[in-house]
């Protein structure tokens, strides 16, 4: 996260969006491993009322058309409400990732680009390959265990070529007799 967003510094707070009708918005949340998503916000019924499109020209609900604004409870703006577009699409993308913090960015450089650590990038090579190894067990254990049905051999099909039970191997009409 530091390399990537900065250090955290301090909570703004919980952003409320509401349109001109005074409906309350929720901003969609953007989807893991996904760089460039849709600013949407919802109502409580799950209603598209507004959105930060990618084109202007394709915006039924732009935040301008809709009138959205924007308070903020708890945190540093606590109270502070801003009816603004810009500012209002500002804090809406950040609110896609979730809590919005104040983060300081010239300390570490950061640049903004989402990274994973090396710890992650361990975690993540071992769990595949644990999961590999997993399946691979299981696979090559029921390879074994039902290696006659693997191979198309009728299980009842051990009597029929039995050394010494038939005169003829593999025909049933010639069974031998005990003596």
């Amino acid at each position: 996260m530091d390399n990537g967003d900065g250090i955290a510094v301090g909570w703004l707070g919980n952003p409320v969006f509401r349109d001109k009708e005074g409906r309350e918005l929720f901003v969609r949340r953007m989807p893991t491993f996904l760089e460039k998503f849709p600013v949407v916000l919802v109502d409580e019924e799950g209603i598209v009322r507004a959105d930060v499109p990618f084109r202007r020209a394709e915006s039924k609900y732009s935040v301008e058309q809709v009138g959205v604004t924007v308070e903020f409870y708890g945190g540093e703006l606590n109270g502070v409400s801003y009816s603004d577009p810009a500012t209002v699409k500002k804090y809406a993308r950040r609110s896609q990732l979730g809590e919005i913090f104040e983060l300081d960015r010239a300390t570490l450089k950061s640049d903004g680009v989402f990274r994973s650590s090396p710890r992650g990038w361990f975690t993540f090579g071992h769990a595949t390959f644990a999961l590999l190894f997993f399946f691979g067990h299981i696979w090559h254990g029921a390879r074994t265990l039902f290696r006659d049905v693997f191979a198309g051999i009728d299980p009842d099909l051990d009597a029929q070529v039995e050394f010494g039970t038939f005169q003829k191997v593999g025909d049933p009409t010639t069974r031998k007799q005990a003596v």
